[in-house]
């Protein structure tokens, strides 16, 4: 419909281009031994604006992908049992503290550097922060070493992550609306992010004395699906990322998984709505704001401060052996929504300009393509040279 929003016929016609292109993708680069997010990545490119016009941004495709990240992450959690992550709780709150630290310093200063002011900086900075733990997930999760010691830090050092990279925001946010930290705001976000992890951790042990066949639901199958929505709403409304609500909520079932067959079934609704969402950021990405040739200098350099204030939280991790500790480091590298999100609200507010925006964009571009190219001969050389059998 011209000048309107689109129809059911032209969605319906968008979302199959788009399925076809990120399967026929996903596999071609499988074949080549890839993992198949970056042919996801790649189909969103190739069938988005930037090269054939096929499929456009609009809400209902960003709302199918935002719940394909969801069930994305809640599959990862019903492969992570709590002990597991908190076997490893003490290098996980370590990786994501200094994971944080460092590539907001290192934003921050290149900023100041390049003669952005204060606030622009922070808000630079602040863009750096937040891992996107979709990408790491999806390929541990082909590779089959969600259980892995290092995986394990990987994602409970990205639901830390992702509440201080908000704390950030809070406040980085407030420094541009009232020139003054809001303190009250920021207190308020740890207290509640607290009480959700913890309320999320005490359900563990419960989950497994409820017997699920008994609830008013269909089959075992439909009440994973309304913890893994529930979960994801409740993140929502306290301001978390849904992803993080998403994966404690795949902690929670992961107790009785085994019990009710739970991840078959979740596995296939993951497996349809997953490559969605790593489309949509490929549709998202605009080629043309990536050709400035000053935009592709400071790009390259603040991609090289982001890589390097991620990859040294390896050191975080050197107590599960130099292999194990490198995944993890470049298993932090790859950033996304997160960072687009901060560098949108810079933008809104005129505290960040275009070209800033457009130099955060080029970040996130290489960050999540090299994470996962990376990735595999890294978790192949931890291994051993042999991989378990895929999930």
């Amino acid at each position: 419909m011209e000048g309107g929003a689109p129809s059911v016929a032209e969605l319906l016609l968008q979302l199959f281009i788009l399925v076809v292109a990120v399967q026929f993708m996903g596999w071609l680069f499988r074949r080549f031994g890839q993992p198949a997010v970056i042919g996801e990545l790649v189909a969103g490119v190739l069938i988005g604006p930037s090269v054939f016009g096929w499929v456009h941004e609009g809400h209902t495709l960003e709302f199918i992908a935002e719940v394909g990240a969801v069930f994305l992450l809640f599959m990862v959690g019903l492969e992570t049992r709590l002990k597991d992550v908190m076997a490893v709780g003490k290098e996980a709150f370590l990786v994501a503290v200094t994971g944080v630290i460092l590539p907001f310093l290192g934003g921050y200063y290149f900023s100041v550097i390049s003669g952005h002011d204060q606030v622009a900086s922070l808000f630079f900075g602040a863009a750096l922060v937040a891992t996107s733990v979709g990408i790491t997930a999806r390929v541990l999760q082909e590779l089959g070493v969600l259980s892995r010691p290092y995986s394990r830090i990987i994602l409970g050092a990205a639901v830390i992550d992702d509440v201080l990279g908000l704390i950030i925001l809070a406040i980085v946010s407030g420094i541009a609306q009232t020139g003054a930290v809001e303190t009250g705001a920021v207190v308020r976000l740890v207290v509640i992010s607290t009480v959700f992890v913890g309320l999320a951790a005490a359900a563990v042990p419960l989950v497994r004395r409820l017997p699920l066949e008994r609830l008013p639901f269909q089959s075992t199958y439909g009440t994973a699906v309304v913890v893994a929505l529930g979960m994801a709403t409740l993140a929502s409304a306290i301001g978390l990322a849904p992803i993080v609500g998403a994966f404690l909520g795949g902690m929670i079932m992961a107790e009785v998984a085994e019990e009710y067959k739970l991840n078959e079934p979740v596995h296939a609704l993951e497996g349809f709505l997953a490559p969605i969402f790593f489309a949509y950021m490929g549709i998202l990405l605009d080629l043309k704001a990536l050709g400035d040739l000053d935009v592709i200098k400071a790009g390259l350099i603040v991609s090289g401060i982001a890589i390097l204030g991620k990859l040294v939280t390896f050191l975080a991790a050197i107590t599960q052996g130099i292999k194990n500790a490198v995944v993890v480091g470049v298993g932090m590298i790859p950033r996304g929504e997160v960072g687009l999100i901060v560098a949108a609200i810079g933008l809104t507010n005129r505290a960040i300009d275009e070209t800033q925006f457009a130099v955060v964009i080029f970040m996130v571009v290489v960050t999540t393509l090299l994470a996962p190219l990376l990735l595999k001969p890294l978790v192949l050389w931890a291994e051993g040279g042999r991989l378990p059998e895929e999930a």
